[in-house]
């Protein structure tokens, strides 16, 4: 099990929403393409 922990920007593109992750991560994440895997979504309010 592998577990990264970051933050990210939500955007969106045509009709959907996209998590948006940084730099250092997309490497990381570009080798869980097709994967399923768990998001957990935390807001943190200012």
């Amino acid at each position: 099990m592998l577990i990264y922990v970051f933050k990210a920007r939500v955007v969106k593109s045509n009709t959907r929403y996209l998590i948006y992750p940084p730099k250092e991560y997309q490497e990381k994440l570009k080798k869980l393409h097709g994967k399923e895997i768990n998001v957990i979504a935390i807001e943190e309010s200012d």
